[in-house]
Order: C-alpha cells, then sequence, then structure tokens
C-alpha cells in the first residue's frame, strides 16, 4: 500500500524535473523550432523593474521551456494524422486533396475572403488616392509607377477549401479596390485572371506553402512586365521559350513545416525553371538592411532601363525573372517608398508588389 503512493510521487518529481533537465542537457535537441516567427529572447533583470521582467520572462519560458517542441511534435502528428484537424488552426488551415492554407492570424486572411473582413469603397478611394499622388510624383521625374498584388492561394484555389470557410460571392476586397482604381488613371496590375488560366494546365501555387510556385512566379512577371511594355514598347516581350522548364516531385513548404510535418505532407508538382542565356540575369551585391532583417539585392541584366521593386516575399522568386528585362535591378524588401532612395537609385521603373491579404498597407506605401 505504500508502494504506489511513493511510485506516483517519483514520477511526478521526475516530470517536473526533466524540463529543467531539457533545458540543461538538450535532451529534445533533435526537435527544432518551426514556428514561422520570432522567438522571444531571454529578457534581462534590471532593477527595479522586477515586474516587467517577471511579464517578459513568463513569455520566454513559455516559448522555451524544456521538451516543448517534442511535445508539439507528438501533439502535431495525433492532431493530424488521427484527427484530420489543424493543430494550429489559426495559423494553417487544412484544406481538400493535400492543399494547406494560411491561417486568420495573418491579418485575418481566412475572414477576408469569407467576406467578413470588406473593404469599403471610402477605404478603397483613400488607398488609390495615395497611389496616385505617388504615381504622379514620380511621373515628375521621369519614373513609371506600377502596383502589382499577388493573390492569396485562397483566391486562386478556392475549390480546396474545406467546405464550411468557403469563399463569399460578394466582391472582394481585391475587386473593390481594382473597381475603384480603374476608374483612375493608376497603373494597377490585377493578375488574377492570368493565374487562374494558368492553372488549367499547370500548378501555379505550392500546396504546402504560403507562396506562388515558380511557374506561377513565371506567369505573373510575365503579366507585370505585358502591362509595363504598353508604356515602353521597346522591351522585349516575355516568351516561354526563353526558359527552361521542368517539373519535378516537390518538397515541403513553409505551413506544412509550421505543423512539423515537412516529411510527412509535401507538395507533388515543384517546377525547375531556368532562363536561356538572352534572359540571364547576374546578381551583383547584396545589401544588409537591418531594420527589415532582409537583404536588398542588385542585379544587372540584359535589357535596358532600372527597375526598383518594393516588395515582401512574393517577390523573392520575381528575381529570378524580372532583372533579365532590365539593365540594372534592385529589389527591396519593405512596405513603404522611400522618396530618398528613389533619388539615390534614379530608376526608369518602380513597381510596388504587395500580397492580397495585406492591400490596406498600400494606404500608407
Amino acid at each position: 500500500m505504500n508502494l504506489r503512493p511513493r511510485l506516483l510521487a517519483f514520477t511526478f518529481a521526475i516530470l517536473l524535473i526533466l524540463p529543467t533537465l531539457d533545458q540543461l542537457l538538450g535532451l529534445s535537441s533533435g526537435f527544432s523550432n518551426t514556428e514561422n516567427r520570432q522567438a522571444n529572447a531571454m529578457p534581462a533583470l534590471n532593477f527595479p523593474h522586477v515586474r516587467s521582467f517577471v511579464h517578459q520572462f513568463d513569455r520566454y519560458y513559455k516559448e522555451n521551456f524544456g521538451w516543448r517542441n517534442a511535445l508539439f511534435y507528438a501533439y502535431s502528428r495525433w492532431k493530424f494524422n488521427i484527427l484530420g484537424l489543424s493543430p494550429l488552426p489559426e495559423k494553417v488551415v487544412i484544406g481538400k486533396n493535400g492543399w494547406l492554407y494560411l491561417g486568420n492570424s495573418y491579418n485575418r486572411v481566412i475572414d477576408q475572403h469569407r467576406g467578413l473582413q470588406p473593404l469599403s469603397a471610402d477605404s478603397a478611394r483613400l488607398i488609390t488616392n495615395h497611389l496616385l499622388k505617388l504615381q504622379q510624383e514620380l511621373a515628375k521625374q521621369g519614373i513609371l509607377l506600377y502596383v502589382l498584388v499577388a493573390p492569396d492561394s485562397h483566391t486562386i484555389y478556392p475549390e480546396s477549401l474545406p467546405d464550411h470557410l468557403q469563399q463569399s460571392p460578394a466582391p472582394s476586397r481585391l475587386d473593390i479596390l481594382k473597381q475603384i482604381a480603374a476608374k483612375t488613371a493608376l497603373h494597377f496590375v490585377d493578375i488574377r485572371d492570368t493565374l487562374q488560366a494558368a492553372k488549367r494546365k499547370h500548378v501555379v501555387y505550392y500546396q504546402t506553402d504560403t507562396h506562388w510556385n515558380e511557374y506561377g512566379t513565371l506567369v505573373g512577371c510575365a503579366a507585370l512586365l505585358e502591362h509595363i511594355r504598353h508604356d515602353k514598347p521597346a522591351m522585349d516581350p516575355v516568351r516561354l521559350s526563353d526558359y527552361h522548364i521542368q517539373r519535378q516531385r516537390g518538397g515541403a513548404g513553409d505551413l506544412s513545416t509550421m505543423l512539423t510535418l515537412q516529411n510527412e505532407q509535401k507538395d507533388p508538382i515543384f517546377y525547375y525553371i531556368k532562363p536561356l542565356s538572352n534572359r540571364t540575369s547576374h546578381q551583383v551585391a547584396l545589401v544588409p538592411n537591418a531594420d527589415i532583417g532582409f537583404p536588398s539585392t542588385r542585379f544587372t541584366g540584359p535589357g535596358s532601363g532600372k527597375l526598383l521593386l518594393i516588395g515582401d516575399s512574393f517577390s523573392h522568386g520575381m528575381m529570378n525573372y524580372l532583372p533579365g528585362y532590365f539593365n540594372k535591378s534592385y529589389f527591396v524588401r519593405g512596405n513603404q517608398l522611400d522618396p530618398v532612395l528613389v533619388k539615390v537609385e534614379r530608376p526608369t521603373v518602380v513597381v510596388i508588389e504587395i500580397v492580397e491579404r495585406n492591400i490596406n498597407k498600400l494606404a500608407t506605401f
């Protein structure tokens, strides 16, 4: 009768000690943190701000206690494989046919597509007027401005969303903005129809990632360049024959990695695309940017003119194609067009790229 409570007490003590042992000895070091965000660092204790330290340490410990990553690894497989549910439903939505979608943690993207976060006509006018002002200021310097919206995968592949999260039949936020912009002289580039047409023969977005794949990126860049050619007819047209396109077995994207399912949930299709010599550009510099955390990138290419592109993570893949149509290109990650940067770079073309779920940020670009 005395053995049972002793065993329970011993087991309980071991469970209490295990997290500390793991932090000291790294027993679960084989399980890494796959969350797509910056973890909080260990706070410093500064007297007399003890209460602030306690709050910061509590947040730090919740993200770094021993066995945390291993426990989530086990929980993720139980939730996904046994229950068929997302371990992180606010971050990753489990769709049909192996598709994963970004969840509401990112600017309420699911609610946006369900019509629960509409964009008012007044907000669309505010955004359009701001961008028009930028376009007019750049035009005085002989610079063309284009605004490109990269669609969410929810827009291009709505058929694979869960039945209870289907898109609203009402005009989307992007529809409203496009309608307002169409009444002005703003160079607003909407590539949804182009991507939806391309997807009839090719997959244009990663199934396990938040971004378009290489083929979708190429198609999007071609549509953008056609808009630019309308104002600069001397620019070379985009021909798919200028690219070597190879279809391969895919890997895992950022969404499956967030769920620690990168070894199990992979894309069935991956495109390897390489430009031929007449469209090949060369990276000539990486410029550190501590404020953003991503370096800016310079290219030289076989085309003419100079491109300055300010964009988000969707612009990363565009570096493989756009520089082949300009003499010089400069890609900057950010959400603001710095007038000083424009004066220093003196581009002939400026492109603002932003993903659909973040179009509200265009009001302060």
